[in-house]
């Protein structure tokens, strides 16, 4: 799938190809740790990318298409990956939104916010929910600029803020997809 925006914004949606892409996905994450956490020990520890690539597979199986790498014309430049929360089936769970540096403040994370209401909308979910560290202001404040509320402190892990936003027509993020 291809979604386009503004001008020069045209990006690719392609299901991730672990076989092909597994350092990549690892590097994304381990970025992603550093930015959110300031620490990317998680997957440093010894079988850290195993068991986040087995997640990966995992979440693979449960929903097809749900793990997926954003290109531009020649790289890839972000991933996507998402499942169903099984308390609340109608409910889509983010669990990793990432943009290269090079990509970001562009307008390319409304394409991907776009992509991934499109994704949930397709298999029936009311609402997305995501979690953002207490320490990632700059993630916290794009999510709120494009309508997600912040619903409090996970149970689990309050150092990440929940947070949460209806599906319906018109919450697209303004992007349009083209098969």
């Amino acid at each position: 799938m291809v979604i386009e925006n503004a001008p020069g914004a045209r990006l690719n949606f392609r299901p991730v190809n672990l076989n092909q892409d597994s350092n990549v996905c690892v590097g994304f994450f381990e970025d992603m740790l550093l930015c959110a956490f300031g620490s990317a020990q998680q997957i440093q520890d010894p079988g850290g990318k195993q068991r986040y690539l087995q997640s990966l597979r995992e979440k693979e199986a449960e929903v097809p298409g749900s793990i997926v790498h954003v290109w531009d014309e020649t790289q890839i430049v972000g991933q996507i990956e998402m499942s169903l929360l099984k308390v609340e089936p109608a409910v889509g769970y983010i669990h990793f939104f990432y943009l290269t540096p090079e990509w970001r403040s562009r307008g390319a994370g409304k394409l991907l916010l776009a992509y991934a209401t499109d994704f949930f909308a397709e298999l029936g979910c009311e609402r997305m929910k995501l979690s953002v560290s207490e320490t990632n202001q700059r993630a916290a404040r794009f999510y709120g600029h494009h309508g997600w509320i912040d619903i409090g402190p996970r149970q689990d892990r309050p150092e990440l803020r929940l947070m949460e936003k209806p599906i319906g027509s018109a919450q697209t993020a303004g992007g349009s997809l083209q098969s």
